[in-house]
């Protein structure tokens, strides 16, 4: 027992000596923020190279303990204000005070780095901010590392489905949504055909999408801006990077600083598809497409160089080279009726030279000059299954008999997109008001050469179809125009907590021939230092043009005899919200809006003529016998002529939750969003939803640490369903005859199967779909989907290794895109649902260096 209680005793003073020892060791840092008069809450305080770090409290307070002894950089940074870095020695049972006074700025010239956030301040005026950290379109799980298909997961924003990284926002289509990248509009974000987006997270440093009511420096879209701007290269050495590997893509990141002590830095990054090394030999075994065959697959090359700061001038050079390309030829060992024979090559360039001048921290302008190609070519030649028939019965069929059962669809495209921009922007802070005007210029050519070859009962088919918006005529057209803008606004402080900000725009579109004036207010009150009310009414103008018509999916006619009457297309926003942090990382925000179209720009519709038939009392109605000749009665048809005939409304409520990651260190992030959202179209007199109306939309994402090595994360979402537009039946196909010989009009007639000589009896009536008049007039099944991600990381060769396992749709929830009706061997309608992503596990890595 003695010796017992000496070991104790023992034990016991070791205990004492060793944490006398590690905590003599340490001290501590505090301190407060303020602007010079007032407290600054929310102020980012990082010891640099270290994990520690904190963000001051409402008053303005903060306080790190137990941080080892030594000599430290610490740096201050909040939007709006001044960067500041310091250095603080951290004495041995000690807690060392340092007061800070942040001063107000327009900009900073400099990188501006946030440790895991951004905020928007109280005085920022814009409603329906998205400002996404490029970290989580890295990590959020089913994204595929992509940044529109992580935005697609916050409110007011959807997906039209699985495949498309395109967004819908607030009741709005991907056209009328504006992208900018590094102050230069780009009118093709999309890469893999819209599978995934032009912007690369590891590259990418802000990410800020509002969702309705931007400001004046924006225009020519009537809903939506996505603003990205690509991070500048490191400075703390001249080389350094990463690359990321999945089992369908690879990027690689390179940069590092300016060499010949050149201030600044530079970056290179490039990303491609390999669709084509992996999928496509086995493929071409098979049989199942020709060996000249290419699969899908894009590249791209993105850079930035940075020079500067010089007595306040910096200097940015970046551009990027892109290529999607695709060569596929059916085999004669395929599984499916359908042959297909496609070439295409997408081109998307950008070279862009900024100029940025802050003589001081009131004052900052940039000068932009950019130019912009999206160009392309496609051939596209196939015979496809007859859309009536069920295509399960046809499966294991010889290619080589189908004949009689296939229709011929050719397609030849050309088009191309130029633009150069020059553009000025100022901003002036005064006291606490800011001044910000700006003027631009785009000098535009677009250029397309469509040209179609359809099989008539192939058109008959489309014509029968309400969902069909696409007038397959050919057009061929060059245009050379110009859009000139200039805007002014000025955000002024009535007090501490109230901020209004007049603004007005003006645009010229000179293929129209018309200006426009748009006047916005936005307002923003404080009504404690925690809860922000932002509100914001303005008007917005969109001009037409072939260079928005990829993402409408409607063929214009954009020739001058058609735009000397057209006026732009015209909305009107109204947006109220409410936000505020319930602690320094808890944060809730609710709006609602209301957004109003007029002037929207459809086809033109002209009547015409439409064919019917009557069966024959009696008679099989599976034999032309059956029925009577077709007749023409009055009916309307589209045109590619586009005029001002359309209207519509969207307003909705959409409530966000969010858990910031402030200090780097916290187990668990992530946000929670609900979306209860209405809209609708008024065209040709009927109203109707629109095509992506979504009444109720649930977003949860969730990030969790689980220890210093592996992370977790999920998402799940949840939408009601689309439109669609519900078959009534099947009719008769009804085609156009070869105009005779003597000149006389093409008359309508019944299509039938291969039946030369044979009598009417005989000769097999082929059928169609009915959908009557309806147009979106039921609704898709709900959608909903749970991805999951895990993350390791470690450390092998003194380099950051990430490998992680992610997991789409992971109970294989069969989510419904669309349906195929056709028409069973007892002349009945059948149906089948087409599904979008099934389960699909993908692996990947990245490590920095």
């Amino acid at each position: 027992m003695k010796n017992y209680n000496k070991i104790v005793r023992g034990i016991f003073f070791l205990v004492i000596t060793v944490s006398s020892v590690l905590f003599g060791q340490q001290g501590g840092l505090k301190g407060k923020v303020t602007d010079g008069k007032n407290p600054l809450p929310f102020v980012n305080i990082i010891l640099l190279e270290t994990k520690f770090g904190t963000s001051s409290e409402n008053d303005g307070s903060f306080e790190i303990k137990t941080i080892p002894v030594g000599k430290y950089e610490i740096k201050f940074s909040a939007v709006g204000y001044e960067t500041k870095t310091l250095n603080v020695n951290i004495e041995r049972n000690k807690t060392t005070e340092l007061n800070i006074e942040l001063s107000q700025q327009a900009i900073e010239v400099g990188t501006v780095e946030i440790y895991g956030s951004h905020f928007q301040g109280q005085e920022d005026t814009r409603t329906s901010l998205i400002d996404l950290n490029p970290h989580d379109a890295k990590i959020l799980p089913g994204a595929g590392e992509d940044v529109l298909r992580t935005l697609q997961s916050l409110p007011g924003v959807l997906a039209p489905n699985d495949f498309s990284s395109q967004l819908i926002i607030r009741g709005s289509g991907p056209d009328q949504n504006l992208i900018i990248m590094d102050d230069i509009e780009v009118f093709n974000p999309y890469r893999l055909y819209g599978v995934i987006s032009m912007f690369n997270p590891d590259a990418v440093s802000d990410i800020n999408l509002i969702t309705g009511g931007f400001p004046a420096k924006y225009g020519d879209r009537l809903s939506a801006v996505l603003d990205v701007t690509n991070r500048e290269g490191t400075t703390k050495n001249y080389f350094s990077g990463s690359v990321n590997a999945s089992i369908v893509d690879a990027n690689i990141v390179l940069e590092g600083k300016n060499p010949f002590n050149l201030k600044g830095s530079w970056l290179l990054n490039s990303r491609r598809t390999y669709y084509d090394l992996i999928i496509e030999p086995f493929v071409k075994n098979a049989g199942l497409v020709e060996e000249n065959t290419s699969f899908p697959n894009f590249y791209d090359v993105q850079g930035k160089i940075a020079i500067g700061p010089y007595s306040g001038h910096k200097f940015l050079l970046n551009g990027i080279y892109s290529r999607d390309g695709v060569d596929i030829v059916s085999g004669k060992k395929r599984e499916t009726p359908d042959s297909v024979g496609v070439y295409n090559i997408t081109r998307n360039d950008v070279l862009g030279f900024a100029w940025h001048y802050a003589p001081d921290e009131k004052l900052f302008n940039k000068v932009v000059v950019s130019w912009y190609n999206n160009s392309g070519t496609t051939d596209f030649d196939s015979e496809i299954l007859d859309p009536s028939l069920q295509r399960g019965a046809f499966e294991d069929a010889v290619p080589d008999t189908l004949s009689p059962y296939l229709l011929g669809f050719k397609f030849d495209a050309v088009f191309g997109f130029t633009k150069y921009s020059i553009d000025d922007k100022f901003n002036y802070l005064w006291n606490k008001n800011l001044f910000e005007a700006g003027a631009g210029v785009d000098f535009m050519k677009t250029e397309i050469d469509f040209q179609f070859d359809l099989d008539p009962e192939l058109e008959a088919v489309f014509n029968s179809m309400p969902q069909f918006r696409a007038v397959l005529d050919d057009i061929k057209d060059i245009k050379y125009f110009n859009r000139y803008r200039a805007y002014v606004q000025n955000r002024f402080a009535i007090g501490d907590r109230f901020f209004f900000q007049p603004s007005l725009r003006f645009d010229y579109y000179d293929l129209l021939n018309k200006a426009y004036l748009a006047p916005r207010v936005s307002l923003s009150y404080a009504i404690d230092d925690l809860t922000t009310l932002r509100a914001v009414w303005g008007m917005y103008f969109q001009s037409p043009g072939y260079e928005k018509q990829r993402d409408q999916n409607t063929l214009f006619d954009l020739n001058e005899k058609y735009t000397l009457d057209l006026e732009a297309e015209r909305s009107i926003h109204s947006v109220f919200g409410v936000e505020r942090w319930l602690t320094n990382e808890w944060r809730v925000r609710a709006e609602g809006y209301y957004k109003d179209f007029t002037d929207l720009i459809v086809q033109q519709q002209v009547i015409g003529g439409r064919y019917i038939t009557e069966q024959v009392p009696g008679r099989d109605p599976r034999y032309r016998s059956g029925w009577t000749n077709p007749v023409t009665i009055p009916g309307d048809s589209l045109t590619q002529i586009p005029v001002n005939s359309a209207v519509g409304e969207a307003y909705g409520l959409e409530f966000f939750l969010e858990k910031k990651n402030i200090y780097g260190n916290n187990r668990f992030s992530g946000w929670v969003s609900y979306s209860l959202a209405f809209t609708d179209r008024i065209e040709y007199n009927r109203e109707i939803p629109f095509r992506f109306d979504q009444r109720h939309t649930v977003n949860v994402v969730l990030h969790y640490k689980i220890n210093s090595w592996l992370d977790a994360g999920m998402r799940w979402q949840y939408g009601s369903g689309f439109p669609f537009t519900e078959a009534t039946g099947i009719k008769p196909r009804i085609i156009l005859a070869d105009q005779n010989l003597d000149g006389k009009p093409e008359t309508p007639v019944i299509a039938t199967r291969e039946s030369s000589g044979l009598p009417e009896n005989q000769q097999e009536v082929i059928y169609d779909v009915d959908f009557g008049n309806n147009k979106l007039n039921s609704r898709q099944p709900p959608y909903h989907r749970l991805d999951i991600r895990l993350t390791a990381y470690a450390d092998y060769w003194d380099l950051d290794w990430a490998f992680y396992l992610d997991v789409i749709n992971v109970y294989n929830k069969k989510n419904v895109i669309g349906y195929d009706n056709y028409v069973t061997e007892d002349l009945t309608l059948g149906r089948e649902a087409t599904n979008m992503f099934p389960i699909i596990p993908t692996l990947g890595f990245s490590v920095k260096f």
